[in-house]
């Protein structure tokens, strides 16, 4: 259960006070849960007999759901199960939340400003730097919750990311279960307006070893029973009774269970008896009193616990009570006419059906971390975000929401956030109202994805799972980079650090698609797709710039080779050799070293070819060590552009894929050596060796990079003699003598200046 969001006086004004009931009062009945597959979905002999292959089992908001349903392209592996564990969050904005005691309830005990009520859930985050893992998105598929009901008013869902307080009943104080005193220990415990807290410290994470204490310690929060709670609450019950009479139904609810915290387990002999549907049965299953019963205190023949742990205000457990808010904000509109693809952070649809074959639609949302919809408190970056919390507000009805996935999204590719402005006269009052984002799009989730769904690119296979017997296809994916409003000369990408030396490689090849996004005109080459490899981002680089050629809309067939290459155009493909590069460079420094005052090391020499492909270079790049790689979308200058252009904003949705070095530079290299030895009689002998290896030499196991990459040629002559053989042997006189001598002549393949410039050039 989540803690009331702090800092927005707006929404909730009560959020500011401490101590006081007042802050429970619009807390309205959340249950989130994932419904047992094994009691509801299986009909045996745990299911109940009006479930069995009864209307809960068709209900689109309480029925199994299939991978296959939303993702038809997936293959599992074998054994896996193929139905999705799905997240539920069963909203009641007119029930009363845990520990709300609002008197602004009609006579059946539903609250009178629903819309004004709200419900949340919180969990803690393990990995809290967002910025060093590269986390991009929440991302979502939800099912359309108005699948029934077409006139529902809807309401907002809100994410909190970073430092949220932990103090759920908000009076500075932490509560845990298992600090509650039993009748053997003395009552070390503190009153607050909530009920009580304990005072001694928490140690141990577990109730008490005695059986029969556990009900004295599993009681919530509150640290109050039932009974405990009809007394410290009597004026909330004397109240209601005074104001619609002790058999209302608003009496007698709250009476049997005054701070609305009390559990029940999803299955029971009562609950059967009372024929009480799916949703019902988990309606109470996140109370916190009762919670954790022993096999000997449940009243059925099987376990009815949800959690043996006790439960604690101590989300992270690290033993302190967090009451810190600062936190980024983010705003989903669950409202009929803003479920859309294109808007309300909506990129796809598919419709999935039950068994009757009805039709239901699921929604993939992703959200940009670093466009939060509003900042609360004092938090700046991503570097540390503890908590995360959920919570709906604004609904007059019921509401359930299901959800097949929920994650956040992490990267390899990075946002590049300096300026990509080509040089050129710009006003420096212009609003700068360009989004930029970076996500996937894969086969298996957006085969169906509209206005273009993706398939692979001409020639690509997915890739078999070499562990799975049954030769299943893994996944594949591509990178997409989504701009609109990119201005006239301006430019956004995605960079990615690496450390490779591509000299042994010919091409760099990349698959590109392009299309115009929803409700925005755009023309073919209106925009550019650019690869930038360096040893940095701005002052040493090489860069090969494409025009843009779009897929018009529709939907393709992945098995149709000529589909592929409609929605991954040949005129998009990069596929460019690197002595290109190279040739750029020398033509730039052949220009600077002619006294051409023009150029320089530190300015922009671009050349464009008649297809208006344009390669660049800036200062001195190697392609030996090339240290960072991007790729980018480029609105060229009006100024600058040899092609026409409105000098307009633009928005376009690309995708890259199969980046890749191909073309193996296969000029091999060889190697000899030459050993022979004279002897001259008794006098001495003459050693002669030579060896000489050449670029592109190397041994088996080498790996392509590790391969010679320069010319040696080496020899080496040396002599033993005896001068003493020219004096009489009578004398003897031994005069030993040696004389050596070796050279060794090393020719680079590369310009050690210029280290991707032949040597020879």
């Amino acid at each position: 259960m989540a803690s009331i969001p702090q800092g927005q006086t707006g929404l909730f004004p009560e959020a500011s006070l401490m101590d006081t009931i007042i802050i429970g009062k619009k807390r309205a009945r959340l249950a989130w849960y994932t419904i047992d597959p094994s009691v509801f979905y299986r009909n045996n002999s745990t299911t109940p007999s009006y479930i069995k292959d009864g209307p809960d089992q068709i209900n689109h908001l309480t029925r199994e759901v299939y991978e296959r349903e939303l993702w038809p392209n997936k293959q599992l592996p074998n054994g896996q199960p193929s139905y999705i564990s799905v997240l539920n969050l069963a909203y009641f904005p007119k029930e009363r939340g845990m520990y709300n005691y609002s008197l602004d309830v009609d006579a059946n005990g539903n609250l009178l400003n629903p819309q004004r009520c709200w419900g949340g859930i919180m969990r803690k985050i393990d990995m809290n730097d967002f910025e060093a893992a590269n986390y991009e998105f929440i991302e979502f598929w939800m099912m359309d919750p108005f699948v029934y009901d077409t006139t529902h008013t809807g309401g907002y869902l809100y994410f909190n990311l970073g430092d949220i307080s932990e103090d759920v009943l908000k009076d500075g104080r932490k509560s845990f279960e298992n600090g509650f005193p039993t009748p053997q220990q003395t009552p070390l415990i503190d009153t607050t307006s909530w009920g009580r807290v304990p005072l001694v410290q928490s140690v141990v994470n577990a109730f008490d070893n005695t059986e029969a204490n556990r009900p004295y310690q599993d009681i919530g929060l509150d640290g109050l029973s039932d009974n405990d709670e009809r007394s410290f609450y009597n004026w909330f019950l004397d109240s209601l009774q005074a104001k619609f009479g002790a058999q209302s139904m608003a009496y007698q609810l709250a009476y049997n269970d005054p701070a609305s915290d009390d559990y029940h387990f999803y299955r029971g002999g009562d609950l059967d008896q009372q024929q009480v549907g799916i949703i019902g049965r988990y309606k109470k299953y996140n109370g916190m009193e009762g919670n954790s019963p022993t096999d000997a205190q449940s009243n059925e023949p099987y376990s009815t616990a949800a959690t043996t742990m006790p439960n604690t205000e101590d989300i992270n457990r690290d033993n302190t009570l967090s009451e810190s808010e600062n936190y980024f904000q983010y705003k989903v509109a669950i409202k009929r006419n803003q479920l859309q693809v294109g808007e309300n952070y909506i990129v796809d649809e598919v419709t999935g059906t039950n068994k009757n074959g009805e039709p239901v639609k699921w929604y993939q949302f992703k959200i940009p971390l670093a466009e939060p919809d509003s900042t609360i408190g004092n938090i700046q970056d991503f570097k540390s975000i503890r908590f995360m919390r959920m919570f709906l507000r604004g609904f007059e009805n019921d509401v359930i929401l299901r959800f097949a996935k929920l994650d956040i999204v992490r990267d390899e590719w990075r946002k590049y956030n300096s300026s990509m402005l080509e040089a050129g006269p710009y006003l420096p009052s212009e609003p700068n109202d360009c989004s930029f984002d970076i996500s996937a799009v894969n086969i298996e989730e957006n085969g169906s994805k509209k206005p273009v769904n993706y398939v692979l690119p001409p020639g690509v296979s997915r890739v078999i799972d070499p562990s799975n017997p049954q030769l299943r296809q893994l996944n594949e994916q591509a990178m997409v980079l989504k701009v609109c409003e990119l201005a006239d000369g301006d430019a956004r990408a995605a960079y990615k650090n690496i450390n490779l030396d591509v000299r042994q490689y010919e091409k760099l090849q990349l698959f590109v698609h392009a299309e115009a996004m929803q409700g925005r005109s755009i023309s073919d080459n209106d925009l550019c797709i650019f690869v930038r490899l360096g040893s940095d981002y701005q002052n040493n680089y090489y860069e090969y710039e494409i025009p843009l050629k779009l897929t018009p809309y529709g939907t393709y067939d992945n098995e149709n080779e000529n589909h592929r290459k409609i929605v991954w155009p040949e005129a998009n493909m990069f596929d460019f050799k690197f002595n290109e590069l190279s040739h750029v460079k020398q033509l730039r420094n052949d220009a600077i070293r002619t006294g051409n005052g023009n150029y320089s090391y530190t300015s922009l020499f671009s050349i464009e070819d008649a297809s208006h492909k344009r390669i660049s270079v800036v200062g001195n790049p190697n392609l030996s060590n090339v240290k960072t790689i991007m790729i980018g979308i480029r609105n060229r200058s009006k100024n600058n552009n040899s092609m026409a252009d409105d000098g307009l904003p633009k928005c376009v949705e690309v995708w890259v894929n199969e980046l890749r070095l191909s073309n193996f530079v296969e000029n091999g290299g060889w190697a000899a050596n030459l050993r022979t030895t004279a002897r001259l009689a008794d006098f001495g002998t003459v050693n002669l060796s030579g060896s000489t290896s050449r670029a592109g030499f190397g041994s088996i196991e080498k790996k392509v990079n590790e391969r010679q990459k320069e010319d040696i040629y080496s020899y080496d002559v040396s002599t033993n003699l005896e001068l003493g053989k020219f004096v009489p042997e009578k004398v003897k006189l031994s005069v030993p003598m040696f004389i050596g001598y070796n050279e060794t002549v090393s020719n680079p393949q590369y310009n050690p200046l210029d280290p991707d410039i032949p040597f020879n050039v």
